[in-house]
């Protein structure tokens, strides 16, 4: 129009255009298209929900097979404290409803890794737990059963949890071919997370050789797969590459048997999600160790924590820099 003094040449409308193209493209990026499943009386069994068959799939549209009031929480036990006339009475739980769902996208906990949480029929989910194979989903709101839901997945916290998920097998892979240690436990914090291995000394001189190696996993982008098996080939041995355990699985497990392989470098039984490739782990750094009866707990950070973990660090020399008055780089 006459009133707008803006130039209208051909740079200037090749510019609106590509800028509206880089646009629409960052709009369709951050849509979430619902995976469909076929309407189920029957649930899918934990072991092979949707977020196990495929844990890059982000939304489902499935079914409300059941919902029920969830027991509220035993009350806590009384402090070693005076209870006085004005002592604080904590607030009753809020009312929450386990709801089992035809098929998920959102992960139970288990394994060492802490539950998904998201939406299911626009409902938060806090939580999600394996109650004799079957995933509940921990409400904030009940659901009607036979109600078609979409179930969408916070897929930063499950990007950051499988990540360190994926880098404990593979540093457990690399800690028992290179030195014979296995991994007797392990934990995924926060901000941290570690491997337990069964050795009393692990010196420095190791550290640096297992970050190498699982950076050069890294970088060769290994291929990680599951698979499913009978619990009589799994208890026998007859998985390829599938270590013969010394213990059978318990009898509650009736298969299939969910089997993990990071492509000639480890295979093992496993619920989590994991990467579909190495390189998507982007960077594993080792910590510190730590010394616990007998054993040794290797910290490490993986993925976008290594990334916030450098930037932190990065800002908090600079500060000190600062009130001190030299050159960061020294």
């Amino acid at each position: 129009s006459a009133s707008d003094p803006s130039p209208r040449g051909p740079r200037t409308t090749a510019r609106r255009l590509l800028i509206a193209v880089a646009a629409a493209q960052t709009a369709a990026r951050s849509v979430v298209t619902p995976v469909a499943v076929a309407p189920m009386a029957t649930p899918v069994r934990c072991g092979e929900l949707l977020c196990q068959r495929d844990s890059y799939a982000r939304a489902v549209s499935t079914v409300v097979v059941s919902c029920e009031p969830r027991a509220a929480a035993a009350a806590a036990a009384p402090g070693k404290g005076k209870k006085g006339k004005g002592a604080a009475v904590p607030p009753p739980p809020l009312p929450e409803w386990e709801v089992v769902l035809g098929d998920t996208v959102l992960f139970p906990e288990g394994g060492g890794q802490p539950s998904d949480a998201g939406t299911v029929g626009g409902v938060q989910c806090s939580r999600v737990d394996n109650v004799d194979g079957l995933a509940r989903h921990v409400l904030s709101a009940p659901l009607e059963p036979g109600t078609a839901v979409d179930v969408v997945l916070d897929w930063p916290r499950r990007e950051d949890n499988m990540a360190q998920h994926s880098a404990q097998h593979l540093l457990t892979a690399i800690a028992l071919r290179k030195w014979g240690y296995d991994t007797t436990s392990w934990g995924l914090g926060d901000a941290t997370s570690f491997l337990e291995l069964g050795t009393p000394e692990f010196t420095p001189l190791m550290m640096a050789e297992l970050e190498a190696e699982a950076n050069e996993a890294v970088k060769a982008g290994t291929a990680v797969a599951p698979s499913w098996h009978s619990v009589a080939d799994v208890n026998e041995g007859r998985v390829p590459g599938l270590r013969k355990s010394s213990k059978p699985l318990p009898p509650s497990v009736t298969g299939p048997v969910r089997v993990i392989t990071y492509d000639g470098l480890d295979t093992n039984t496993c619920c989590g999600t994991h990467v579909h490739s190495t390189a998507r782990l982007q960077a594993v750094k080792l910590l510190r160790v730590e010394r616990a009866k007998g054993a040794c707990r290797v910290l490490y950070v993986a993925g976008g924590r290594v990334v916030s973990l450098l930037g932190s660090t990065f800002e908090r020399s600079a500060l000190l820099a600062s009130k001190m008055s030299v050159p960061q780089e020294e």
